[in-house]
């Protein structure tokens, strides 16, 4: 971030959308809720799937046409992979070769996003990236994001090539910052909305009792880490002789006290969705996911918004 943004006026509204893959659908049915009752961000933030709905948004498309494009998308289009095809690269031994051609995801993409739109919206768009040399991330403002940087911001490892950005290599940020919510603490937004893609810390989860679901449930708990390890715990103030501290549940009144009275409200799945739907586009996967996305913003945020 320059020091010409922090010029810029206040931050009244951000919108923080979490990367997930096929996912990312969920985040639709929130945008149409949040529509509905007139809330607008003046921010997006994005990570992965959630950068590229960021610019979206950022170059004008409306939630309904996003959700046209999600309904209709040719999935023959864009290669689809497997963690059991990502598992064979990495033991196979062989040299390293991405799983899927970036050039159809290019083409969906500038066929999509008006760069010149997004270079000149109302709204701030940030999209992040890996420094992969430094293992720094980077949140890219939409007055200067190019195609180059939401191919980074997609680009997920071992499935997608790695993108360079004035010569440096960078991949999707999901790995360390799966939910970048640091742009709108840094820049004090008055209100965030964060959309997450796993019920990890909103609510309870059951004990796997197979190999697969406590697979699934570590995966869920690397959606949530970097949300989670962000939220400050001010009992260490408030109690310094307890046993142990930890961060609050999501939907908890103690994530605002933690927050020191910011207005950070969350939305998240009640159930686990699924490894297999991170790596499925599916039109049905699609329309249920916006389904839920649009039911669980109605009931998880109610009347708490700002009008």
């Amino acid at each position: 971030m320059t020091n010409t943004d922090h010029k810029k006026p206040a931050i009244k509204r951000a919108l923080v959308l979490s990367g997930g893959g096929g996912r990312g659908a969920y985040q639709i049915g929130v945008i149409k809720y949040l529509n509905k009752i007139g809330w607008t961000p003046d921010m997006i933030c994005g990570t992965s799937i959630g950068a590229i709905n960021a610019a979206a948004l950022g170059s004008g498309i409306s939630a309904g046409k996003m959700e046209e494009l999600w309904l209709s998308h040719d999935r023959k289009k864009t290669k689809q992979f497997s963690l059991l095809g990502i598992a064979g690269t990495i033991m196979s031994g062989r040299k390293y070769s991405p799983l899927a051609d970036a050039g159809r995801i290019r083409a969906l993409l500038e066929a999509l996003i008006d760069i010149n739109a997004l270079r000149n919206s109302d709204i701030r768009i940030f999209v992040t990236a890996i420094n992969m040399k430094t293992g720094q991330i980077r949140y890219f403002t939409n007055k200067v994001i190019e195609m180059r940087h939401l191919m980074a911001a997609a680009a997920i490892p071992m499935v997608f090539p790695w993108q360079y950005i004035n010569g440096i290599p960078h991949w999707d940020a999901g790995l360390m910052v799966n939910t970048p919510i640091s742009p709108a603490l840094s820049l004090k937004a008055q209100e965030t909305v964060v959309v997450l893609h796993s019920p990890v810390g909103a609510h309870e989860t059951q004990e796997p009792k197979t190999g697969k679901q406590a697979f699934e449930l570590a995966a869920e708990h690397m959606l949530t880490g970097s949300f989670n390890a962000l939220l400050p715990d001010n009992s260490w103030e408030t109690t310094p002789e307890a046993d142990y501290f930890e961060t609050p549940l999501y939907g908890s009144q103690k994530l605002e006290q933690s927050l020191n009275g910011i207005k950070m409200h969350v939305v998240a799945p009640q159930g686990v969705l699924g490894l297999k739907s991170m790596f499925t586009y599916s039109a049905e996967q699609a329309k249920n996911l916006i389904e839920e996305g649009y039911k669980n913003a109605e009931s998880q945020l109610g009347k708490s918004l700002t009008p």
